[in-house]
Formats: structure tokens, C-alpha cells, sequence
């Protein structure tokens, strides 16, 4: 008989097998097509919906119904994949052994979301292990998960051998202080992180201080968030110590840190002299009138902060006067937060006095008490003279 069908979809001519992976979603492709034998690898390589696939979200529809292993299993032989987002209880620590395993041998994932899953200390210790032989991933986030101390041991002895990992998000782990000593020792050695997300850890100024004197000779890091721990002003002035010597730090998040007038003094005086800073956030504290004139003090000789946030401080009328008084000096800050600061006419006053000198700000954040109708107004003429002029007042 001439012209026989193929007997198998090994046989099938390229076309035809285009049309049948049209009809299978992405995952079945990678499950069970892909990586069957040479021809069918050639053939989905070149599927272009295949191809330019680089994000997997374990959330999808198209795998509530499959074992998660069996997805991972088959990211081993992947080299398109370079996202796997698996938050939200999708893996425990079975699916990280395979994690795990995976980032020892596969070369093309370079961001792995696993936040707030649940994975015990054994199952982040894993991923820790595997960091020291992985050489592309990027980025890596395992926030409301449980590190610990062991488990930030683990971590700070895969960061001193890892050469890629550049943003590390340990959001609510559980390291406390003893956890970020360990994570201070390996900021001292490690070259590559810029990005260090530690908030909410109950990292009080002990664990500040371990991380403040890693801040002294680490020079890659450039984004620090400590935020919603309990540094107070002890750990805010070991900090601010530090970025007296620190030449890469940009950004600094300290909201909600119990930081008082000690702890804003320091940081003003580290303002002066460091080079760096762009943001600073200081939100949720308590740094009150005194406070926030250190502050002003700080702007006036500043030239490198753009971003400063002062929500929730209790600075009220008379602490914004000497923000205001300082404002007219300087020449770079661009977006300025105050709300929740019980400002009043008097307050508003200053502050409006002061935008008609500084050219320069161009996001402010304001709510006041019962300010006149005149002011809002005054604010509103002020919003329309600067067109770049980004005003939140309420």
C-alpha cells in the first residue's frame, strides 16, 4: 500500500505536531511532550508559544489537578523557564527537596518565588544547601516561611559561596537576633546581594548592631529593608554609624522600629556626611518635635536624599516648622511624606511659605486638622504654578 500514515507521533511531520501542541496548554507540553526523545525536544524547542514561556505560576488552573513534583521534575530539562512562582501554599517540603534538587542541576531559573508556604526550617535549609552549587539564580524570596536561626546559618554559608544571587527576600522567618548575626557575617563576605528584605523578624538592636557593623565593609548591598522590628534608638544609632563609612547603600527602610529622638539625632548626623542615601523611611516611629529639627538640621547640608518619609511621627505644627525652615536649602530632595502628623493651620502656614522658595519637591504627602479654606486653596495655586508638582493633601 502506498502512502502509509505514520504510525506514530514520533513520525508525524513537523506541522502536524505544531497543530496538536496548539490544543495542550504549557505544562502538558512540558510534562509530558518535551524531553521524550530527541526529535519531540527539537520540535517544542521551536514551538514559539513553548519557547517564549519563562514564567510558571504553580497557582495556574492548568495545574491545580497535577502533582507539583512532577512540574519541577520536569524544570530539570527546561531551558525556558525562568520564573517559578509557587507562593501561597502551593509547596511544602516535600515539593522543596525537589526545589532543591533542581537548582543544583537546572541552568535557566533565575527567580523563585516561594512566600508563604509554610516550609519548615528542613525545607528552606535545602534551598539554603542548593544556593552553594547554583550559578543562575537571581532572586530569591521565601518571606512568611521558617528560617530561623538554623536555618539563617544555613543561609549566611551558602551566601558567602554563591556568585549570583543578587535580591534576598526573608520576610516574618523567625531569625530574630541571633538569625541576622548570621546574615550580618555573611554580608561581610558576600559580593553580589544589592537587596536585603528583613522586615518583620524580631530583629532587636542587638541583631541591628550585628547588621550595622556588616554595613561597614560590605559594598554591594544597596537596598536595606528593616522595617517592623524593634531596633529602637540604640540599633538606629548603629546604623547610622554605619552609613558614615557605607559608600553603596541607597535605599533605607526603618518604619515602625520604636525610634525616638536619640535614634533620629544619630541619623541626621550620618545624613550629613554619608554620599549615598537616595530614600529614607522612617514612618511609624516616634521621633517627635526634637526629632524632626535634627532632621531639617540634616537637609539643609544634604545633597543626595530624594526620598524622605516621615509619616506618623508626631512632629506636629512646631516640628514641621523646622522641616519647612529647611526646605528653602535644599537642592534635591524631590518627594517628602508628612501625613498623620496632627499638622494644623499654623503647620500648613510653613509649609506653604516653603514651597514658594524650593523648586525641587515635587511629591509631597500632607493631611491636616481643620486647616482654613484660604490654605487649601493657597495649596491648590501652588500644585498648578508647579505643573511637575505632585501634592496628596487631605
Amino acid at each position: 500500500m502506498a502512502n502509509l500514515a505514520p504510525s506514530s507521533l514520533l513520525e508525524l511531520p513537523v506541522e502536524l505536531v505544531y497543530r496538536i501542541l496548539e490544543n495542550l496548554d504549557y505544562v502538558t507540553i512540558l510534562c509530558s511532550v518535551h524531553n521524550v526523545c530527541t526529535r519531540l525536544n527539537m520540535i517544542t524547542g521551536s514551538y514559539a508559544p513553548y519557547k517564549t514561556m519563562n514564567t510558571l505560576d504553580l497557582r495556574a488552573d492548568e495545574i491545580v489537578n497535577m502533582p507539583v513534583t512532577r512540574i519541577i521534575d520536569a524544570l530539570q530539562h527546561n531551558t525556558t523557564v525562568t520564573t517559578l512562582c509557587g507562593t501561597d501554599h502551593k509547596v511544602g517540603d516535600n515539593e522543596v527537596t525537589c526545589i532543591a534538587s533542581t537548582l543544583q542541576q537546572q541552568t535557566a531559573l533565575t527567580t523563585l518565588d516561594l512566600r508563604n508556604n509554610g516550609i519548615s526550617v528542613k525545607g528552606t535549609t535545602q534551598i539554603a544547601d542548593a544556593l552553594q552549587h547554583n550559578t543562575t539564580l537571581t532572586t530569591l524570596d521565601l518571606s512568611w516561611n521558617v528560617i530561623g536561626v538554623d536555618g539563617a546559618k544555613r543561609f549566611a554559608d551558602a551566601l558567602q559561596h554563591n556568585k549570583t544571587l543578587t535580591t534576598l527576600h526573608l520576610r516574618d522567618t523567625g531569625l530574630g537576633d541571633e538569625g541576622a548575626a548570621f546574615v550580618a557575617n555573611a554580608l561581610t563576605h558576600n559580593t553580589t546581594l544589592t537587596t536585603l528584605n528583613l522586615r518583620y523578624n524580631g530583629i532587636g538592636a542587638t541583631g541591628a548592631t550585628w547588621i550595622a557593623d556588616a554595613l561597614k565593609y560590605n559594598t554591594t548591598l544597596t537596598t536595606l529593608n528593616l522595617s517592623v522590628n524593634a531596633i529602637d534608638d540604640e540599633g538606629a544609632t548603629q546604623i547610622a554609624d554605619a552609613l558614615k563609612e557605607n559608600k553603596t547603600l541607597t535605599t533605607l527602610d526603618l518604619r515602625y522600629n520604636e525610634i525616638e529622638v536619640d535614634g533620629a539625632t544619630s541619623m541626621a548626623a550620618a545624613l550629613q556626611q554619608n554620599t549615598t542615601l537616595s530614600t529614607l523611611d522612617l514612618s511609624v516611629n516616634v521621633i517627635g518635635v526634637e526629632g524632626a529639627a535634627q532632621i531639617a538640621t540634616a537637609l539643609k547640608h544634604n545633597k543626595t536624599l530624594t526620598t524622605l518619609i516621615l509619616s506618623n511621627n508626631q512632629i506636629g505644627n512646631e516640628g514641621v516648622k523646622h522641616i519647612a525652615d529647611a526646605l528653602p536649602h535644599n537642592k534635591t530632595l524631590t518627594t517628602l511624606d508628612l501625613a498623620n502628623n496632627r499638622i494644623g493651620n499654623e503647620g500648613a502656614t510653613h509649609i506653604a511659605d516653603a514651597l514658594q522658595q524650593n523648586t525641587t519637591l515635587t511629591t509631597l504627602g500632607l493631611n491636616f486638622e481643620n486647616i482654613k479654606d484660604d490654605l487649601r486653596i493657597q495649596f491648590e495655586q501652588l500644585s498648578r504654578q508647579n505643573q511637575q508638582r505632585e501634592m496628596v493633601v487631605c
